[in-house]
C-alpha cells in the first residue's frame, strides 16, 4: 500500500506545562510607565518583574532575539537605568488595529533594581485591583 499515514509520537510529561513565571499587570492610559530603548520612549502596555510589552506601528522596529542594552524603565517618578533586555515576542496587530505587540524580557537587572521594581509593581497591582474590583491571582514563590 502506498497511503499517507500519520505517525503518533508520545509527548513528554512536561509538554504544554510551560506557563508564565510572572503575573503581568496591564498599564492604564493614565499611568506614566514607559521603557526607553536607544533613547526612544515607548509607552508600556503591560509590565511584570520579568519584562514589559508595548505596542508599535512598525513591524520591523525590533527582531526576535535582539539584545537591547542600556534600557531605562520609567514608572511614575522613578527610573531604573542600565537594564538589558531581549526581544522575546512580536505579534501581529489585533483585528481593527495597526499596532504590533513587542515583548521584552529583562536579562540583566541589579538586585537592588529588582527589589525596587517589586515594590513598584506591588503598588501598581493594588491600584489595578482597586480600579477593577477584581481579585488578582495569588503570587507564586518565584514572584515573591
Amino acid at each position: 500500500m502506498n497511503h499517507s499515514s500519520i505517525e503518533f509520537v508520545p509527548m513528554p510529561e512536561n509538554a504544554g506545562q510551560q506557563g508564565r513565571r510572572f503575573f503581568r499587570i496591564p498599564v492604564n492610559a493614565g499611568e506614566s510607565i514607559c521603557v526607553l530603548i536607544a533613547s526612544i520612549s515607548y509607552p508600556v502596555a503591560d509590565i511584570s518583574l520579568g519584562g514589559v510589552s508595548f505596542l508599535l506601528e512598525d513591524d520591523q522596529a525590533f527582531q526576535i532575539g535582539e539584545d537591547l542594552v542600556s534600557c531605562q524603565l520609567q514608572l511614575a517618578h522613578k527610573v531604573l537605568t542600565d537594564l538589558t533586555g531581549r526581544v522575546v515576542h512580536r505579534s501581529a496587530p489585533a483585528l481593527g488595529s495597526d499596532l504590533w505587540r513587542y515583548g521584552i524580557h529583562w536579562t540583566h537587572m541589579k538586585d537592588s533594581q529588582k527589589k525596587e521594581l517589586e515594590q513598584m509593581l506591588s503598588q501598581l497591582k493594588k491600584s489595578v485591583l482597586a480600579s477593577s474590583n477584581t481579585p488578582l491571582p495569588e503570587e507564586t514563590d518565584e514572584e515573591r
